[in-house]
């Protein structure tokens, strides 16, 4: 076991080793923002999308909760409206979720392990990839980590503002990602595993309405707009068919190895050999996060990052660990250096990088705004001042590129359910006069398009080979295409 540290003359060793990891947070959280004034990769669909939805600052969107978007709108209205300014919050967020990690850890194991466990959770590639790109597992993994903190200290003592506190995380929590409930299910089962996580009853129902509270905003705008959001996640979860598939759980853990680093995901696994009470809590709410989404992995689909959650805890876990193998765990942290060196590096010098099958790297995070510009000087040209297009991708760009013009960007004519967020709130408008610039991707232009058309084959990046239309047409044109 590895004791927390006690008053003594070691304080000062612990401490030194507690300023150690500070320090190693801080240079490595000012080399990702840094980076990240380089970077030359274009904003991926989702971080365009967050962008427009912290435009409105409303209480809710089509896939996710609202906070990510309201985040990106405060830093932007700082920072600028540039890839920077709305990526800058990322490492920032990181860095401090690293330093409450450490804290957490402080009260329960030694300094050396607890800064063992904030440089593993600040150096494991989910961490590094996460500050050159703005997500919603980012504010997440901040409210779950300062939640376990809150936790803890409230089951040592209560007090009602701590607990207020821990409503107030958790709620925000939520409101960052939807996969919070997975980390509230742990932060049960912690308190059923261990005393040491177990609040009082006064303190567990004031967090709660607290949670619900802040919660509230986004749970009714979910219910009246026709739980969109939940018909969303519901298709996602099952994309390849429901059923029971082994294969897919089995890959998803595989992938927890490139999520968390490999040496720290197979250390967290063999702590559950161990004994040591201090991380029966810790190891109950990891182990039910990643078991709920392994479960969705085996019933339908489950993306790798889906259980990120669970990384806040498995890093302590990993570290208390690791700290009695110091060889192993050199071996770990240098490893997560080397990732968190070599990647923001690949953003900056690895734009023309191909795989030896002759794939563009960085396919994905480039070659979306020289569509967006030629669309949006095809408007000009055509005189008009709406671009429509079916795809979220084009959308996402589209509303990225055209941010400082006059065009407006509509999502093109669809019968059903809605199938992204501009349908949802920017169709064409079912009265629009004037007819609107169409973007179509590997598709023709419909019969009734009034042209001239423009095709072209798509240079490096996300569409590279394919063919890239576009053409005028009316709103009218458009519904009777989806009719068909």
């Amino acid at each position: 076991m590895v004791q927390p540290d006690h008053a003594g003359a070691s304080e000062t060793a612990q401490d030194r080793w507690r300023r150690a990891a500070l320090a190693g947070i801080a240079i490595l959280t000012l080399w990702r923002v840094a980076i990240l004034w380089f970077n030359r990769t274009e904003l991926w669909v989702d971080e365009a999308q967050y962008w427009l939805w912290g435009q409105s600052f409303s209480f809710g969107a089509y896939s996710k909760p609202p906070l990510i978007g309201w985040l990106i709108g405060l830093v932007t209205r700082i920072a600028g409206d540039s890839a920077f300014g709305v990526r800058l919050a990322a490492p920032l967020i990181h860095g401090i979720t690293a330093y409450v990690v450490l804290i957490l850890a402080s009260r329960l194991a030694n300094g050396r392990a607890a800064a063992l466990a904030a440089l593993t959770y600040a150096t494991m590639p989910a961490a590094t990839l996460g500050s050159l790109l703005i997500s919603t597992d980012t504010p997440m993994l901040l409210a779950i980590a300062v939640a376990l903190l809150l936790q803890h200290r409230l089951a040592e003592r209560s007090a009602a503002g701590q607990a207020t506190l821990l409503g107030l995380a958790v709620g925000l929590g939520f409101l960052s990602k939807h996969a919070m409930i997975f980390a509230v299910a742990g932060m049960v089962a912690a308190a059923v595993a261990s005393p040491s996580w177990r609040l009082a009853r006064r303190d567990f129902l004031l967090a709660l309405l607290v949670a619900l509270a802040v919660a509230a905003p986004n749970l009714w705008w979910i219910a009246t707009h026709g739980f969109v959001t939940l018909r969303h996640l519901a298709e996602a979860g099952g994309a390849e068919g429901w059923g029971l598939h082994p294969a897919r759980a089995l890959r998803f853990l595989a992938e927890q190895f490139a999520v968390m680093g490999p040496l720290a995901f197979a250390a967290f696994l063999l702590s559950f050999r161990g004994a040591d009470p201090q991380m029966r809590g810790l190891r109950a709410m990891a182990a039910v996060v990643l078991a709920i989404v392994t479960c969705q992995a085996l019933a339908g689909r489950a993306l790798a990052n889906w259980a990120v959650g669970f990384t806040v805890a498995s890093s302590i876990i990993a570290a208390v660990w690791l700290i009695r193998h110091p060889r192993l765990a050199m071996v770990s942290l240098t490893l997560g250096l080397v990732v968190a060196i070599a990647l923001p590096l690949l953003t900056v010098f690895g734009a023309g990088w191909r795989t030896g099958e002759g794939k563009l790297i960085l396919a994905r995070h480039l070659g979306r705004g020289e569509v967006s510009a030629r669309a949006m000087d095809y408007a000009r040209r055509q005189g008009v001042q709406v671009i429509a297009a079916h795809d979220r991708g084009l959308l996402a760009d589209l509303s990225w590129q055209a941010r400082a013009t006059d065009l407006r960007i509509v999502a093109a004519p669809h019968k059903g359910t809605a199938r992204h967020h501009w349908d949802l709130v920017q169709p064409f408008a079912s009265d629009a006069s004037v007819p609107a610039a169409l973007l179509l991707l590997q598709a023709e232009p419909p019969g009734c398009a009034l042209g001239p058309d423009e095709s072209w084959i798509a240079g490096p990046g996300f569409a590279e080979g394919q063919r890239i239309t576009l053409t005028l047409a009316s709103h009218a044109c458009l519904m009777d295409i989806s009719s068909e």
